[in-house]
């Protein structure tokens, strides 16, 4: 086979890349790309995630806040992510599904995976999603 496993790779990352063969050419088209998968991936969320992260504090009990709320993906799916400190400072975090507002996680963070995720701005690496922000509107 002409090219090989590295060709295949240089394919694969061509077409995950974006890459774009009308280069300064002014192509518009009926559908924008970003705004039909925004309208696509928002009719589907029911609670917002000012709503999810109330019910996180909730679920934790009395005195306790969100100090951080995100919109990520976990395993494949749309996820809201939600910090929440407790009475005692302990740090909690909960995963939300924006769909139906079920909590799917609950979980107590060590101090060290607390720093760490507040430090990184709780994000996974890869991802870049905003934090939650009064006048937040996603999924309202």
């Amino acid at each position: 086979m002409m090219g090989g496993s590295n060709m295949m790779n240089k394919a694969k990352i061509a077409m995950g890349s974006g890459l774009n063969f009308t280069k300064g050419e002014n192509i518009t088209a009926s559908i924008d790309f970003m705004s039909a998968i925004t309208k696509a991936i928002a009719s589907q969320i029911k609670t917002s995630l000012s709503d999810a992260s109330s019910a996180a504090e909730k679920s934790i009990g009395n005195n306790s806040h969100a100090v951080a709320a995100h919109i990520s993906d976990e395993n494949g799916y749309l996820v809201y992510v939600v910090v929440i400190t407790d009475s005692n400072g302990k740090v909690h975090k909960l995963i939300i599904d924006p769909a139906n507002g079920k909590i799917l996680l609950s979980r107590e963070l060590s101090g060290f995976e607390a720093l760490m995720m507040l430090h990184q701005g709780m994000g996974t690496g890869d991802h870049n999603y905003p934090m939650m922000r009064p006048g937040s509107s996603f999924g309202r």
